[in-house]
């Protein structure tokens, strides 16, 4: 079997203008035009038959980021998942500063989960970490100076 290709990473979000205008604004990804799914096929391709979405696309360092935001909202979770719970999910990025990153997130509406740490050991060791979410729940990671 030949190994499979990636080809995107998908994220439903509450505003996908917003959250791409963010990813693109403060970590430098190029953002797509928002399009509408075909409500058909996408029904069909995820099993929720009438499902109505925006769709935008977000590039960096060879990652897309599929952003899906459905109409009307299907379900806005009143407490997000934790990063400890099955089916949580999160990407990470490298930046300079993740100091700044994280106070130009937070005009964004973003707040950190934790604390910036820096790593002691290991592949990432002797980075500064912090895990970044929106009021859905929506998490990044970020990692650098």
């Amino acid at each position: 079997m030949s190994p499979c290709v990636v080809l995107h990473a998908g994220f439903t979000v509450a505003d996908a203008v917003g959250t791409a205008e963010f990813l693109r604004d403060c970590l430098g990804f190029e953002i797509t035009e928002p399009r509408k799914a075909p409500p058909d096929v996408l029904g069909r391709i995820i099993g929720v038959p009438g499902a109505d979405a925006t769709v935008m696309y977000a590039s960096a360092g060879g990652l897309s980021i599929e952003l899906l935001q459905y109409h009307p909202p299907r379900s806005v979770p009143s407490n997000p998942k934790r990063p400890d719970e099955v089916g949580f999910a999160h990407f990470a990025v490298c930046v300079d500063s993740v100091d700044e990153v994280v106070a130009a997130a937070a005009r964004r509406g973003f707040t950190p989960a934790g604390t910036v740490t820096r790593i002691p050991a290991g592949p990432h060791g002797g980075k500064n970490a912090v895990y970044i979410r929106d009021a859905h729940g929506f998490t990044i990671e970020l990692m650098g100076n």
